[in-house]
Formats: C-alpha cells, sequence, structure tokens
C-alpha cells in the first residue's frame, strides 16, 4: 500500500553502461551453464514492459508506465494519460516472461517464483508445475469447498472490501456448489501455504536465484532469494536485476542495472537460444455424449488451458443443426441434439470469445453419429481443415490445440491433440457434469 513506497534515495534509478551490462550477463549466462538448480524470482517490474504499472518506481522513473501505483497514492497524484498504461487482460507477456517460458521448456530453469498477479506468466504458456504465484493470479478463482481451481479470460475480484475475496460464483460439481473466491493475496493476509512451501524448497535447493523487477522488500516472499543470497556461492547465488536500489544487494554475487527486458534478450542471446515471439495458447475440448435414458445427444464444448486446466475464455456459442440456431452464452456450453440413428446430422458451431486480443469466431462442424459399443471414426472440421476422431462406447471427445497470432491477428492451423491425457480429462469432465 501506500505507506510501503518508497523514499528519497530509494527511488533513485541507476544505470550501468552498455559495456558493464554486457560483461555482467556474459558471467550470468555462464553461471547458468554451470548451475545445478536455477531459479528465478520475479516482481512487477517484468511487466512494465507490457504496460502494466509497478508499485515502487519513483515520481521520475524513466519508465513509460510512469510512477509505481504506491508512489503515486503516498503522494496523493495520479496517472498522467500520457503515460503508457494497459489492462492485465489486454497485456502480452514481455521478452522476460518468454525467456524464461524457453528456459524451463529447455529444462534450463527449474521454476519460476513470482510476486505478480497479473497472470502473464501463465499466459506466456508456463505451466503450473514449473510456476508459483505466491501473491495469487488476478485470473483464477478457486472453490472454497473442494479447492477446484478455475482460470478466467477475465478479471476475477469484483468484491469492494480489501479481505472479501467471494467472486459471486459457484463451483460447477454438482456434488459440490461451493462458494468461488479470488486467489488475490492483500497486505496482512496469508499467503498460499503450498505454493510458498514449494517455494522455500526451490530456494533452498537453488545455486542460483536470477530476481528480476523486484523491490526485494515484501516477506515473506523476499525470504527465498535471501535464503540463496546467504549461500554466498561465487558462481552464482544470487543475481539482482533492478534499477532501484535493495534490501538484498549485499547478499547479491551480482547486480545489474539494466531494463529487465533489454537484460533477457541480451541473456539469451549469450545463451544461444531465441527468445520465442508469444502465441496465444488455446484448446477446445468438444464432447457427444448420449443422453441418459434418451436415444439423443449433449454436444458439449469446454475451453482448455495449455496445461489442461478448465479455462473460461469462450463468451458464446451458436450451435447449428438443420435450420435451427441455439445460442448459448454462458457456461456450460452445451445443446441436446436428436437422436443421430434417425437422422445423421451435422451440428456447426461459431465460438467467440472475449476477444481481449482481437480474437475472431472460429467455425467448426461436428458430425454426430450413433454412439454404440467398440469404436468409430468421423471427420470433423474446423476453419476448413479436417482430423479424424475416435468414438468410444457412447462417449466421444477431440480436443483442439488452438494458437492465435495477436501480431497479424490471425488463427494458425488447427492440431488435434490424441492422447491419453485428452480421455482423462473428459472423464472429470463428464464426472462432474453427471
Amino acid at each position: 500500500m501506500a505507506h510501503t513506497a518508497r523514499e528519497g534515495d530509494d527511488t533513485v534509478e541507476f544505470f550501468d553502461s552498455p559495456e558493464v551490462v554486457d560483461e555482467k550477463v556474459t558471467k550470468l549466462a555462464e553461471w547458468i551453464r554451470q548451475a545445478s538448480h536455477f531459479i528465478s524470482f520475479t516482481g512487477a517490474g517484468i511487466s512494465t514492459a507490457a504496460g502494466i504499472p509497478d508499485f515502487r518506481s519513483g515520481m521520475h522513473t524513466v519508465l513509460e508506465t510512469g510512477p509505481g501505483a504506491w508512489e503515486l497514492r503516498a503522494k496523493g497524484k495520479k496517472r498522467s494519460s500520457k503515460r503508457k498504461v494497459v489492462s492485465t487482460v489486454q497485456a502480452l507477456p514481455t521478452p522476460t516472461h518468454m525467456m524464461m517460458l524457453q528456459l524451463c521448456q529447455n529444462g534450463i530453469l527449474k521454476g519460476v517464483i513470482s510476486q505478480n498477479t497479473d497472470g502473464l506468466h501463465r499466459r506466456s504458456g508456463l505451466h503450473k508445475q514449473e510456476l508459483f504465484e505466491l501473491h495469487g493470479n488476478s485470473n483464477l478463482e478457486v472453490c472454497r469447498s473442494c479447492h477446484r481451481e478455475y482460470l478466467r479470460d477475465f478479471r476475477t475480484r469484483s468484491a469492494a472490501k480489501v479481505h472479501d475475496h467471494l467472486t459471486g460464483r459457484n463451483c460447477d460439481d454438482p456434488h459440490c456448489r461451493g462458494k468461488l473466491k479470488d486467489t488475490i493475496i492483500n497486505f496482512g493476509e496469508d499467503l498460499p501455504e503450498d505454493v510458498l512451501e514449494k517455494s522455500f524448497e526451490h530456494g533452498e535447493k537453488a545455486d542460483l536465484c536470477l530476481a528480476m523487477g523486484s523491490s526485494l522488500t515484501v516477506t515473506p516472499a523476499a525470504d527465498i532469494p535471501k535464503i540463496v543470497g546467504k549461500k554466498g556461492n561465487v558462481n552464482g547465488g544470487l543475481v539482482i536485476v533492478n534499477l532501484q536500489k535493495t534490501p538484498l544487494d549485499r547478499r547479491a554475487s551480482l547486480k545489474i542495472h539494466a531494463k529487465c527486458e533489454d537484460v533477457s534478450r541480451l541473456l539469451m542471446d549469450k545463451l544461444g537460444l531465441s527468445i520465442p515471439e508469444f502465441r496465444l495458447q488455446r484448446k477446445l475440448l468438444v464432447t457427444q455424449k448420449t443422453v441418459s435414458g434418451s436415444p439423443n445427444c449433449k454436444v458439449s464444448i469446454q475451453g482448455m488451458s495449455s496445461d489442461d486446466f478448465p479455462f473460461s475464455f469462450i463468451s458464446k456459442v451458436d450451435f447449428t443443426s438443420g435450420a435451427k440456431t441455439t445460442s448459448v452464452s454462458k457456461e456450460p456450453f452445451q445443446v441436446i441434439t436428436e437422436d443421430p440413428k434417425k437422422i445423421k446430422l451435422l451440428v456447426k458451431f461459431r465460438v467467440y470469445f472475449f476477444g481481449h486480443y482481437g480474437e475472431p469466431p472460429l467455425d467448426f462442424e461436428w458430425p454426430l453419429q450413433s454412439m454404440s459399443n467398440g469404436m468409430n471414426i468421423v471427420y470433423s472440421k474446423i476453419m476448413g481443415f479436417g482430423c479424424y476422431i475416435g468414438l468410444f462406447s457412447g462417449l466421444a471427445s477431440a480436443m483442439y490445440v488452438l494458437e492465435f497470432n495477436p501480431f497479424t491477428q490471425t488463427w494458425a492451423n488447427p492440431v488435434i491433440e490424441n492422447d491419453t491425457k485428452v480421455t482423462d480429462v473428459t472423464a472429470k469432465l463428464q464426472a462432474a457434469a453427471l
């Protein structure tokens, strides 16, 4: 909050010369090659390049987003309309986010511990198993009763009171229907125990921690890089990338005064790796299931994250069968169809998205088939491209993997995922719907 704003010399920003930055990043790259357990620790400073303001940058910061939120509040000022600011749901992951994704995918980076709530790490494609969001995720809510998680393509927090976290939605599981709460951790609230425990385990194992864009003033989160810094590893330990001074500077083996995105680009060049351009990853699980006690079928569409968690990114689905079109504008997105034995029906879908990046709707074709025992093979089309789908004993499913390029505003050719994960996910979703 405002009382945590930095004062005086603590708000001063420092900049190493290009030659010094190059020398320091060369050393960092060598330490990464030698590290046995390399982790990163991220703060709001890695997202300023995306247009999301941080909290503690001073009134005279060079950042295009302007002074930090707490700094403005402490000074009784408002952010200038001339500043480059983007909402968290429309922000694109930065080169730093994409660098960490690539390092994780290459097995180099073992875990990303983050104080950020903007959801950009998860949106970049980083899987939950590699990411530890200590202060929550503004796009994530969880059931108070069964602890099932729900990822959304919108901000989940709606409560006016600081310590009220109820979102007004309920768990989808008919056997639970518990109240959902947002996952944001405000000042004075406990951090999620399991996430904190795993983060400290990584800190204990790490021989190299790269802390980027964090003032390292908020505990217990800042105690994790401190653990690594206390080890005093001369060939690694704690490396800090930040424009301002931090309380852990004396614990650091290396301090780089430069913007996070500049260090990220240079570091990946030193490692001989490229930073992938961001692509919005989406999955659509389409299922056809016989209706109990009826010859009819239920066809459903469920959004999924890249790591196979239910993800609410669909705003509406138009189901068309013959001359009839049914529009469904809230979850669950499903329609009851006629008995496929009577007539072969081709169900067409038009799927609409929230469109934070301008994603246009997608068109599908789904051929209803008689759901007999054994397996049938049917042919489905999306965006004019076909794929074969297996139907198993009263249940058909297909997981479409979609990729959207926000820079060209185009969807790539869809890919169908065909492995045991699809069957597992389908079984869970169907069980919840019974």
